[in-house]
């Protein structure tokens, strides 16, 4: 990983984390996106000269395929066997449509621009898959510390894990949907939908089933094939 690709990702992931610490719910998903894009295209822009037609189809936002978009909206159905699992009768938050708007942006589209439309494909250029997914998965994985600070050792840690091995299916999605980030958004927001139902005070189950779920699942993708770059 060179400094200049470091100095990106920290930029991106900057503004991230520093709009989500706003509001995590994701009302503000579409605000935070466009923060995220903005701040993208600059970064393109400095490390490559390259203008926003071209940084926006180099950063995921380009005509995925139909079968990358079925399996992930396949995907993000099956997570939500969570509720069922613990007993949870989700009831939704109000103004749940604007939510789900907002995790899709923030949760969805947002942090695949960062995670997968910047970082994943810088460092797949001149590696193979395996290589790149294997860089890759440290450093999404560290960003994900705060979560100890915020929701405890337990959940953070889960969080860390989940973070890092969904990196393989999640880059898997990307190639399959031709470079672009819209397959593993679905996903990750189907993993982040638990924002818009109203949840009991003891989190702990719930978090830690949704965790393991999260490991398992996405991990379906790998079955349908991806064209080798």
């Amino acid at each position: 990983m060179s400094v200049r690709f470091l100095l990106g990702f920290a930029v991106l992931w900057a503004v991230l984390a520093g709009l989500a610490e706003l509001d995590a719910t994701g009302r503000y998903g579409l605000v935070i996106l466009a923060a995220v894009l903005l701040t993208a295209l600059v970064v393109e822009r400095i490390l490559d000269g390259t203008r926003s037609a071209a940084a926006l189809r180099a950063l995921g936002l380009g005509r995925p395929t139909g079968r990358a978009l079925l399996v992930a909206l396949v995907i993000a159905a099956l997570v939500q066997v969570v509720y069922p699992l613990t007993g949870v009768w989700p009831v939704l938050r109000p103004g749940w449509p604007w939510l789900l708007v907002g995790i899709l942006a923030f949760h969805g589209v947002a942090e695949e621009l960062v995670w997968r439309g910047y970082a994943f494909r810088r460092l797949r250029t001149g590696r193979s898959f395996g290589a790149a997914v294997g860089l890759t998965m440290p450093l999404i994985a560290a960003t994900h510390i705060p979560v100890i600070v915020t929701s405890g050792v337990l959940v953070g840690l889960a969080a860390m894990l989940v973070a890092a091995v969904t990196t393989l299916p999640f880059a898997h999605l990307y190639e399959l949907g031709r470079g672009t980030v819209w397959a593993p958004a679905l996903v990750h927001a189907g993993i982040d939908s638990f924002k818009l139902v109203e949840l009991p005070a003891a989190l702990t189950t719930f978090s830690l089933t949704l965790a393991a779920i999260s490991l398992t699942v996405p991990l379906l993708a790998l079955a349908v094939p991806r064209r080798l770059r």
